[in-house]
């Protein structure tokens, strides 16, 4: 009892001197426990040495959810000096704002949540001052409070506070602290050496030969003692860092257990990639065969179209020549006529007119049946030429589709190639168990960026490979659905994409995207086709770039309308005039036939029941404009 009275008596000494100190706010004849706690924090920053103490400007004292004792504080301390430092008060809405402060206090009924409030300011060199919190393990400096006596003493968890890299001076126990984990200890020393004292004073008389021996025994307890505290600050000190190194390791091993998850499910998927992407080069292939034969095909067509062109070039001259010689004919007939009604009798005349009628008719007839020959065979050659143009068309269609295949099936074979090295020099590092956490970290990153890579071209293969199936599939088999007329047009030119890069044509929509149209997709997949090839071939032909817009409008009275334009060269009068003729071309020299624009007008006039029209003028591009029905009349009917 007379140790902790000198120890009360010494605290509350302490406080009085403070008071007297900072006499302009608190009176030394009050002092309450506010006036007790700002003496305390005084002393702590007095008596506490932070890392970088000798940089800083000044002392900062945070103080959370605690109006009352913040202002208290800040009146007393607010500005004041220690160690040639000034004292700066503050009050902060979060813990986290608290990792600034040189000092943290938490008043006592946050303490539920004390855990997660030390948690918050681990690793910020903060010295965290709680009230009266019964968890120990969380407290660096905790205020206590007897209820009996009504004295405030503090405790000091010390592992905490060396975690922090603060130090704390041997003075600071003397102002009424009790240090944590080894307090037990002190005690039972002071006790045993009380006890030792009092038999002594008993024992004085009989134990005068054994002094030298007790005050060696002392000496030794003292060294003892001594190494005791080091030991514990050290094994604190261990304790702190092995279980941070314990929670490092159960990170990297949880971590490591991810990533081998990750490795597992990434190797599935590139399994999965491969046999896929192996089925689908084999596909590729097959295709590719097969758009061989087709241009095979495609090129006897043309020479067969040429040699048919060069036929009917024959059959027009012949027929001119035949068109001459029946005027002839009628002239020479005439002039007989006038002769023989000259100088013949009336019956000889009318015989001469029977006999001629009857020639005439016989001639006509013959030459009726050779002009019906030659139409019908025009008729059949201008199908054939129709079936040509569209086979043309398919073939360029499946030339650029294989040439946009071609680039990310390229790229995902290369990020393919770059998994499996990557994933056979880890296999053998992880049998050789060499493989460290940033060789696997920049594994796992190559593996990401790769897979997302080949991800990427795949989904564009596939996105080509249907737009294609199904704009393909629509010319061949002409059959009327419902299309969004938006859509359907963004697959097409997705289609034409190689043929427009390779000439520098950009594509750019405009109008309304949810226009819903009841046609035959085919037809108007040959329209859009021969369009866009018509300005590429010819509106484009020796400019660098080119520009293609589409905009699409419907209204309930007109029905669709589909402006189609370019900012190409444009067409001279004679040229526009004639755009819709068949076999016309200004490029006849250079492989046109003269029938694309020609299928245009008789798709759209005949299968698509709607009308088209043209304007133009040389060096201002051309705009089509397409009217179409919302539903054709063959599915209503």
């Amino acid at each position: 009892m007379k140790i902790k009275f000198n120890r009360y008596f010494s605290v509350l000494s302490l406080m009085l001197c403070l008071s007297l100190s900072l006499a302009e706010t608190i009176s030394a004849q009050q002092l309450d426990s506010g006036q007790i706690k700002v003496a305390y924090l005084f002393n702590f920053i007095k008596h506490i040495k932070w890392p970088d103490e000798d940089k800083k400007a000044n002392f900062v004292v945070a103080i959370y959810d605690d109006r009352a004792f913040y202002n208290i504080l800040k009146k007393a301390l607010n500005n004041r000096n220690v160690k040639n430092k000034s004292i700066v008060v503050i009050e902060v809405k979060s813990v986290r704002e608290a990792r600034t402060a040189d000092l943290f206090y938490l008043p006592s009924h946050q303490n539920s949540r004390l855990a997660q409030y030390a948690t918050d300011i681990r690793g910020s060199q903060t010295l965290l001052v709680t009230d009266d919190s019964a968890d120990k393990h969380s407290v660096m400096l905790n205020l206590v409070y007897n209820k009996e006596t009504l004295a405030i003493s503090f405790e000091v968890n010390k592992s905490n506070i060396v975690f922090e890299k603060l130090k704390t001076s041997p003075e600071l126990l003397l102002f009424g602290g009790t240090e944590l984990d080894v307090a037990t200890l002190y005690r039972e020393t002071e006790v045993a050496m009380q006890a030792t004292r009092d038999r002594e004073t008993a024992l004085n008389k009989k134990l005068a030969s054994q002094e030298r021996l007790l005050a060696n025994s002392s000496v030794r307890l003292n060294a003892l003692n001594q190494k005791l505290q080091t030991s514990t600050k050290e094994l604190d000190k261990h304790k702190v860092e092995f279980i941070k190194l314990e929670e490092n390791v159960n990170k990297q091993k949880i971590k490591l257990a991810d990533k081998e998850q990750e490795l597992d499910s990434i190797l599935g998927e590139l399994t999965r990639a491969k046999e896929q992407f192996t089925s689908q080069q084999e596909a590729v292939q097959v295709k590719a065969h097969e758009y061989d034969q087709m241009a095979k095909r495609i090129i006897e067509n043309k020479r067969i179209l040429q040699q048919q062109q060069k036929n009917i070039d024959e059959q027009g001259t012949q027929l001119k020549t035949q068109t001459e010689e029946l005027a002839d004919r009628k002239t020479i007939i005439d002039d007989q006529k006038a002769t023989i009604f000259i100088t013949s009798t009336l019956v000889i005349i009318a015989l001469s007119v029977s006999i001629l009628v009857v020639l005439l008719f016989i001639k006509n007839k013959k030459t009726t049946y050779k002009l019906s020959k030659a139409l019908s065979h025009l008729e059949e050659t201008q199908s054939q030429l129709v079936q040509s143009e569209k086979m043309a068309s398919l073939g360029s269609l499946i030339a650029g589709v294989a040439h946009e295949i071609n680039t990310p099936l390229g790229i995902a074979v290369t990020s393919t190639s770059l998994i499996h090295e990557k994933t056979q020099e880890m296999a053998k590092k992880l049998t050789e168990k060499t493989l460290t956490q940033k060789e696997l970290s920049s594994y796992i990153d190559v593996v990401e960026k790769s897979s997302l890579i080949s991800s990427t071209g795949l989904e564009r293969v596939i996105v080509l490979l249907s737009n294609f199936k199904q704009v393909a599939a629509d010319q061949v088999v002409e059959e009327a659905r419902m299309i969004n007329i938006a859509d359907y047009i963004d697959e097409v030119v997705t289609t034409l994409e190689g043929e427009m890069k390779r000439n520098h044509v950009l594509y750019h929509f405009h109008g309304d995207r949810d226009v819903k149209i009841v046609t035959i997709p085919g037809a108007l997949a040959q329209v859009i086709t021969n369009l866009i090839t018509n300005s590429i071939r010819h509106g484009f032909s020796g400019l660098d770039s080119g520009n293609i817009l589409i905009d699409i409008n419907y209204h309930e009275a007109a029905g669709i309308k589909i402006v189609y334009q370019d900012d190409g060269q444009g067409m001279k009068p004679e040229v526009l005039e004639k755009i819709f003729d068949p076999f016309f071309t200004t490029k006849r020299n250079q492989g046109g036939t003269g029938l694309g624009m020609n299928i245009v007008f008789n798709i759209i006039n005949q299968k698509l029941e709607g009308t088209i029209e043209v304007e133009s003028t040389y060096g201002n591009g051309a705009v089509f404009t397409l009217t179409l029905p919302r539903e054709l009349s063959v599915i209503d009917s």
